[in-house]
């Protein structure tokens, strides 16, 4: 962990991550639990409506103020973010920093950031370059964020995920389980995966079980489900953290992410940790994280032959799966907490150098 005498040098700011739901809190939230030994925050975002995100939004700047003002120690603002609103919202946290003197590193999460710096690139820009570093998820990101912004440090630093739990879970059948962890909605394409079903639940009735956790587009879900009489193929387990979360990796087969936008995903990160195949999309830092045939299969968002080309042959092929399980425990071991510390103590002390 980042000693007491650094932590207390960083102000962290983000969203709201005491309960995460996956994202961004999840890697605050392992921040705080792995990485640092003191963690100073200030919460910028959360809430269900507009008017609780503004007044977060408000809360967050006023207390930030306020930590700046009170505490001389803090040398580092660290500022998690996101595109569209996000970004927005974050850009009055960067200019506050600067206002008060203080290094801004600014950490980009997800996918979709080139659409949205398309929108207004001068702007998006002129932000960018106030910042002293820029931390993002992946190589590719990295050239994009490089060719955008002149002067700013551009450092990888992986996304985090927790230590696996060791422990053995006694499968109830045969079937192969598949896991899906995410925000429920078109954009993670989980409804061309229900569609795949549909179009092979002869093939894949009585062998196949997806897994389905995370919140978002609920009641769609459920129809889709009984519209295609599918229910014997999927179980939606609700949102799923802790204890439940734990068992669903252990007990799965696989990992499947169909997503059109991403940026590292932390889900994938986890269910490799736990040694699990991934088949996912090539967008993103994916391809960076997930290699063909060795810890996985890629294929093209929205491509259900690709998808069920590929289901198919791990279902079948139970000596893959290991292998490719095998390897994505190994891969795992570069997100694991001493190894994101390390990068991540990296980005600090060259800032510290030029205090």
């Amino acid at each position: 962990m980042i000693n007491r005498e650094i932590s207390n040098k960083i102000l962290t700011v983000g969203c709201e991550y005491r309960h995460p739901k996956g994202g961004v809190a999840q890697v605050m939230y392992n921040y705080e639990q792995y990485v640092f030994l003191v963690f100073k925050c200030v919460v910028n975002s959360g809430g269900t409506n507009k008017l609780q995100k503004l007044f977060k939004a408000v809360t967050g700047w006023c207390n930030m103020a306020y930590k700046l003002c009170t505490d001389k120690r803090i040398k580092i603002v660290h500022i998690h973010t996101a595109s569209y609103n996000s970004f927005k919202r974050s850009a009055y946290f960067v200019q506050l920093a600067q206002w008060y003197g203080k290094k801004v590193v600014l950490h980009i999460h997800g996918g979709g950031f080139k659409e949205y710096y398309a929108t207004n690139p001068q702007w998006i820009a002129s932000i960018l370059n106030r910042c002293d570093a820029i931390i993002t998820l992946s190589e590719s990101w990295k050239e994009f964020y490089q060719s955008v912004t002149e002067g700013v440090d551009i450092y990888i630093v992986e996304n985090i995920v927790a230590l696996p739990v060791e422990k053995v879970i006694k499968k109830q059948n045969n079937k192969f389980h598949l896991l899906f962890l995410g925000l429920v909605d078109k954009q993670k394409g989980i409804f061309d995966l229900l569609d795949v079903l549909y179009e092979h639940i002869n093939e894949f009735q009585g062998k196949v079980i997806l897994h389905i956790g995370g919140n978002g587009q609920i009641d769609e879900l459920k129809n889709q489900i009984e519209q295609y009489k599918i229910d014997e193929l999927v179980a939606y387990e609700g949102f799923v953290s802790g204890a439940k979360k734990t068992d669903l990796l252990l007990g799965c087969d696989a990992f499947i992410l169909p997503s059109y936008v991403e940026g590292l995903p932390v889900s994938i990160l986890e269910a490799m940790s736990y040694g699990k195949p991934i088949l996912a999309t090539r967008v993103g830092g994916i391809p960076e994280i997930v290699k063909q045939y060795e810890n996985g299969i890629l294929f093209q968002p929205g491509d259900k032959e690709e998808i069920y080309k590929t289901l198919k042959t791990l279902v079948t092929d139970s000596k893959l799966r290991g292998n490719m399980g095998r390897e994505s425990k190994r891969k795992a071991e570069s997100y694991l907490p001493q190894n994101v510390t390390s990068s991540l103590m990296k980005v600090y002390k060259n800032l510290f150098t030029e205090l």
